[in-house]
């Protein structure tokens, strides 16, 4: 780990231009592998800095680079016609589908029943209107009711919370 910091600080100092400070030359003295370091760093860096490599551009690349400006310039209109007939043709067939579908969801038509129903089949449906009216309602109120005494007891128990949490 101490290596690697040393190095990095030697590193460092050679990008600067600067001479190693005195606590990094008492570091780099310590170990012949940190010396050893320091000579390679400072042949690399001398060999870097007097022999800069000139770019290379290959003999084509202008001629490539041009030819893909004038590609991206050039407007694409066949592919957005192209998109606007697909959408056109998916609204035609769904509404066909639609049409085709609806008739057969709605169901025959058939005509009110005619003839008239017995007195009979009158007075049975009073009665049974009449045992409903009376049986239901307990039986339809009963939920609501258990639900509406368990969320009085809510409502009280969140009070009582509130309170004792109040200072």
């Amino acid at each position: 780990m101490m290596t690697w910091f040393t190095s990095y600080r030697i590193s460092a100092a050679l990008d600067s231009g600067h001479k190693p400070s005195a606590s990094l030359r008492e570091s780099i003295n310590r170990s012949e592998e940190v010396q050893g370091l320091e000579l390679d760093m400072t042949a690399l860096d001398r060999a870097l800095r007097q022999e800069r490599p000139e770019p290379q551009t290959p003999p084509g690349m202008h001629r490539s680079i041009m030819r893909a400006v004038r590609v991206a310039q050039r407007p694409e209109a066949a592919p957005h016609e192209l998109a606007v007939l697909r959408w056109v043709a998916a609204t035609v067939v769904a509404a066909l589908v639609v049409m085709a579908v609806w008739p057969g969801l709605r169901g025959p038509r058939r005509p009110p029943a005619q003839g008239r129903q017995s007195l009979a089949a009158a007075t049975t449906a009073l009665e049974l209107s009449s045992q409903l009216a009376q049986t239901v309602p307990p039986a339809v109120v009963a939920p609501l009711s258990d639900e509406l005494e368990r969320l009085n007891r809510d409502l009280d128990n969140t009070a009582q919370f509130i309170l004792a949490s109040l200072p």
